[in-house]
Parts: structure tokens; C-alpha cells; sequence
């Protein structure tokens, strides 16, 4: 219990400082971080846990965000309850794509989730009656129009979701998805049953993105075919892997690292995500567990054998 004081009063430090200091620009950049770490946390339970390599979790993200801006803009309907109806497209859209995704292992998968990720992109640009193509659709009622308020709902969500896909890695759940990433036959030789988890895991990791889909959008106000961009993708693999994944912690360290970075960023627009990707290759040459994973290690205590045993 004594390890958790820290991170308790840290935490309120946190949620205190919008009280205090009243920087919106920081707020703006801080509510996009609670969302994009949720993201980054549900790739985690689809890829560091299952070891499938999935390159069509923004599009979860991208459809959770126009399930919620139809709802609101087509039916009146509360952006709370749009929000979680982009949670629930998010579970049918995950549901679809671990059963396909039972087909194909490895680079095969990757390719596969990717082509459905530039799908994606061509609908919405060919549709654009429905979703507004390159423009988007715009006036999407927000959940809160106070940047503290959303900064507070948007953290409450990030603790929420995390805290529930961190109890889930640590279960008896989360302990058989590890076992099908590192040796699925020998999971299913000792009665483990991988489509089981396979499917699972792309189902929880999508209702999350689907969630984050939808705040995002009310939180934007707005939503196109440029959700759907690369430029989303590479993000979050540069937040997956910097912070460290297969521990739900370090993807979401990493989407403070990798937000905050490229905002300061701004002023060399055109080489931003060629400068992250040079940092992604110096934490796998130098700390290929991340930083949330090498912080661990570092602060481990370290066992001291006698001559004597």
C-alpha cells in the first residue's frame, strides 16, 4: 500500500493543476492525451497480450467516432449516449475483425488490418453525404463546452478505462491471452482456448477505442475521412512502442511522451514524425521494454545471494 501513496498524491496533483494554473492551451493538448492513452492502452490488449499485429485499430477509432457524431447530429441523441453507442460499434467492429483475423498470422495480419484501415479512408471520402468526405461533419454537440470540465471528464475516462484493462491484464484472462502470445500451441495443449482469446481481446480492445472514438469527436466538435489519415496510425504505434508494450501502463506513458512531444514539435511541421520515428529506433536500441517497462526493471530491488546461499 505504501508503494501507492506516490502515485495517489501525484495523480491529485494532476487533476488539481487545471484549478490553479488556468493554461487552456495546455488543457486543449492534456484532453487529447487522456484520449489517445486510452487508445494506445487498447492496442495493448490486442497486441501485447495476444501478440496480434493489428494496423486497423484507428479505424475503430475512426467509425466509434462517426457512429457518435450521427447519432448526435441525425437523432438528437445525448452525446453521453452516442458516446458509448461508439463503444458498442466499437465491440461489433472488434467482434468482425478477430474473426477474420483468425486467418491470418504475423505480417499477413498486419497487411490485412491495414487494408482495412485505407477501406475505411476511401468510404468516407466516397460517401460524403454521409460523412462529409475531406470536409467532415461538423457541429457536433459536445459533451461540455468548459475545456476544465472536459479535462475532467476526458481524465476520469482515461483512469476508468485503464484501470479496467490493467485489472484484466493482471487476471487469470489476461494471464491466458499472455500464454497464446507466447506459445498459442502449447496454450492449447494445456486446454487454453486461443480463438476464445483472440476474439476477446480485439472485442475489449475495440470497445475502448470505439469510446475513445467518441470523445474525440464531441470533444472536436467535428469528424472526416481524416480520421482515418496514416498519420493516426504511426502515432499510435510511436506511443505503443515508446512506452512499452504488454503492460497497459507503458502505451499510456507513451502517449503523454508522444503527444506533448509533438506539439512542442509544431515548428518543424514537416519533419515531426520523422523525428519521432528516429526516437521510436533509439528506444528499441536502447530500451526495446520502453519506458515504462525499464522504469520497472530499474526500481526492482535487486536480490543479493550469499556465498552461503
Amino acid at each position: 500500500m505504501k508503494q501507492l501513496i506516490p502515485v495517489v498524491l501525484a495523480a491529485a496533483l494532476y487533476a488539481a493543476h487545471p484549478l490553479f494554473t488556468g493554461d487552456s492551451y495546455l488543457l486543449r493538448i492534456l484532453i487529447i492525451v487522456h484520449i489517445f492513452a486510452v487508445l494506445a492502452a487498447s492496442l495493448d490488449i490486442i497486441v501485447g497480450y495476444t501478440g496480434q499485429l493489428t494496423a486497423g485499430h484507428t479505424a475503430v477509432f475512426g467509425w466509434g467516432a462517426f457512429a457518435t457524431a450521427w447519432l448526435i447530429l441525425w437523432f438528437n441523441t445525448p452525446p453521453e449516449a452516442a458516446v458509448l453507442a461508439g463503444g458498442l460499434v466499437g465491440a461489433l467492429l472488434g467482434f468482425g475483425v478477430g474473426i477474420l483475423c483468425l486467418r491470418f498470422k504475423y505480417l499477413l495480419l498486419t497487411l490485412v488490418t491495414f487494408a482495412l484501415l485505407v477501406l475505411s479512408y476511401a468510404l468516407a471520402r466516397q460517401f460524403h453525404e454521409i460523412t462529409g468526405g475531406e470536409l467532415g461533419l461538423h457541429g457536433i454537440l459536445p459533451i461540455s463546452k468548459s475545456a476544465v470540465a472536459n479535462f475532467y471528464i476526458t481524465f476520469g475516462f482515461m483512469l476508468v478505462s485503464v484501470s479496467l484493462l490493467f485489472l484484466l491484464g493482471r487476471s487469470r484472462v489476461g494471464l491466458y491471452m499472455k500464454a497464446v502470445k507466447e506459445d498459442e500451441a502449447a496454450a492449447e495443449t494445456v486446454g487454453i482456448d486461443a480463438v476464445k482469446y483472440k476474439v476477446l481481446a480485439n472485442v475489449v480492445g475495440s470497445t475502448f477505442a470505439g469510446l475513445a472514438g467518441g470523445f474525440f469527436t464531441t470533444y472536436m466538435t467535428s469528424v472526416g475521412a481524416s480520421i482515418f489519415f496514416l498519420d493516426y496510425l504511426l502515432r499510435l504505434i510511436l506511443m505503443w512502442g515508446i512506452g512499452g508494450g504488454g503492460t497497459i501502463i507503458g502505451p499510456v506513458v507513451g502517449a503523454y511522451v508522444v503527444t506533448l512531444l509533438a506539439e512542442y514539435l509544431r515548428f518543424i511541421e514537416e519533419y515531426r514524425l520523422i523525428l519521432l520515428g528516429v526516437v521510436l529506433m533509439v528506444f528499441i536500441r536502447f530500451m526495446p521494454s520502453g519506458i515504462y517497462g525499464t522504469l520497472v526493471k530499474l526500481l526492482q530491488p535487486r536480490r543479493v545471494f550469499s556465498a552461503g546461499g
